[in-house]
């Protein structure tokens, strides 16, 4: 699985994973994903977010900190909200619960909630730069 797997979310699981610590590998990898966005966060406002709270700042379609598409059209303002919303979702419905609790989860599982984490990891690194939006 890991040959397409974001390479920040791969030096994180791969090993906990192929130890057979899943559960520790989808809470570590959803850990990073907040840590990273977090740090973005902070560098732009000066201010600490954390949780669903940090995805909702980040994301928000009104005054994106990390812009994903053209809010000038009604499908990049979907992308926009539709992405805060699994981004916010997956912080609170994955890395709270595993944070939590001592959840088993299983290999199927976890290969599924790694995939989720490379992928809004990569949309995370895709994100358009205010550079990106001046013309030249």
């Amino acid at each position: 699985i890991w040959e397409i797997i974001h390479p920040r979310i791969k030096a994180i699981a791969r090993s906990r994973f192929e130890s057979n610590h899943y559960s520790d590998a989808v809470e570590a990898v959803f850990k990073e994903l907040n840590t990273v966005i977090k740090n973005y966060v902070k560098r732009k406002t000066n201010e600490e977010y954390d949780g669903a709270k940090l995805m909702r700042r980040a994301f928000s379609p009104n005054n994106p900190l990390v812009l994903l598409g053209d809010l000038d059209s009604e499908s990049g303002k979907s992308y926009q909200n539709g992405f805060m919303d699994i981004f916010a979702g997956a912080i609170m419905g994955i890395r709270n619960p595993h944070a939590h609790d001592n959840l088993d989860t299983d290999k199927p599982k976890a290969i599924h909630l790694i995939y989720l984490a490379s992928l809004l990891m990569y949309t995370f690194d895709e994100r358009i730069e205010e550079s990106q939006l001046r013309s030249p």
